[in-house]
């Protein structure tokens, strides 16, 4: 989506965004198991969590009602998304109403040519596999399994074989050496010559399981480093895209590096925009509004409301979208913003692990007129 189509260029509460009449993109969690326990993992560590038992039926009313009410794109998470059979009958629903169908997966389901083939027929477009590290022994470390490495690029090359379209979803953190990530880059290319469409950098944060080993999370210098280091994967003919970065912070960390206008430019078309609540809209396996993929359910299941018209009329929505909340990003008082707030919307509205709280790094240090 581009950002003209959203955008009304109106610095005024509840008209900032062209809201369209049901999100355009859905994010489903498919199941809470996963064969993986990866220490960074945002799911809940909690028995109320993994004894909540998703139903089939459900599931495929929930992709059913978005698809019939004009959701054009769909992505399955979870938990691990292929580990049961139910993905194969959400796929048959999305197809029917011709939704775009993606998933991220740690890719050890996808064990032959045969079963990506049937994945394909039923409806899967894309795919990503998680990497977590070029280094096989950190990989298999971080996700808490032996074999996990080996499984995922098993996973890539089966599903590249069955004609599926694949990237990688890229999870950096303090365990892995530097350039690590042009290592990977560097690794698959050899390995798939090309077949894979980009890499899609995950900004991890301390939230659920993985709140309790802060260890593992890039911050700071780290985190822009590792921005600096991706604008490189262009090198060996793929494209990125980063967890969104509040530009401001990039100006200032790039002075205070001393990188070059051209790397920063590159920086900020890494950045992948976020649209929660506004064009997209994550959702737990009982479809309970989430704020985000990486959060809990703050809202009740669209199962339970009208919809879509609860997308337009939902106070909580509303109190989202007219960003009353950000005071650093935006002036309603005189009518102006950030120069770079169409940009970047202030960056991660969930990196302090709280609902639609400004980005930790936003500045908020200009302020332009007609933003």
């Amino acid at each position: 989506m581009k950002l003209t189509h959203i955008f009304t260029n109106e610095i005024i509460p509840g008209r900032i965004f062209r809201i369209p009449e049901q999100p355009v993109n859905v994010m489903l969690d498919v199941t809470n198991y996963c064969n993986n326990r990866c220490r960074f993992c945002y799911n809940p560590d909690s028995k109320f969590y993994k004894n909540d038992t998703p139903k089939s039926d459900k599931l495929k009313k929930i992709v059913t009602i978005l698809g019939d009410t004009g959701t054009k794109e769909i992505l399955y998470l979870g938990g691990e998304p292929f580990s049961g059979d139910t993905i194969e009958k959400l796929l048959e629903i999305g197809s029917k109403f011709g939704m775009f169908q993606r998933a991220v997966s740690n890719g050890s389901f996808f064990k032959d040519v045969g079963t990506c083939l049937r994945l394909k027929k039923k409806g899967l477009d894309e795919v990503g596999i998680s990497f977590h590290s070029s280094s096989s022994h950190t990989h298999d470390e971080i996700a808490g399994r032996e074999g996990a490495f080996k499984d995922a690029v098993a996973g890539l090359e089966y599903c590249i074989k069955a004609g599926i379209s694949t990237f990688v979803q890229y999870s950096p953190n303090t365990l892995n050496m530097a350039n690590d990530i042009l290592i990977l880059a560097e690794f698959l290319d050899k390995q798939f010559q090309g077949e894979i469409s980009f890499f899609d950098i995950n900004r991890l944060l301390p939230l659920g399981m993985g709140s309790t080993d802060n260890n593992i999370f890039l911050e700071g210098d780290q985190w822009f480093h590792l921005l600096t280091t991706a604008t490189r994967l262009d090198e060996f003919g793929y494209k990125a895209h980063a967890e969104l970065t509040p530009f401001c912070w990039l100006d200032s960390m790039a002075k205070k590096h001393s990188v070059s206008r051209k790397i920063l430019e590159k920086i900020y078309r890494l950045n992948r925009g976020c649209f929660m609540w506004v064009a997209q809209l994550p959702l737990d396996f009982h479809g309970r509004i989430k704020f985000c993929p990486a959060g809990p359910a703050v809202g009740p299941s669209i199962l339970d409301v009208k919809w879509p018209a609860f997308w337009k009329e939902w106070e909580e929505f509303n109190d989202y979208r007219s960003f009353l909340w950000n005071n650093k990003c935006i002036d309603f008082n005189s009518q102006t913003a950030c120069q770079y707030f169409y940009r970047c919307l202030g960056g991660c509205k969930y990196s302090k692990g709280i609902h639609y709280e400004t980005d930790q790094y936003s500045q908020g240090i200009r302020l332009a007129v007609g933003a």
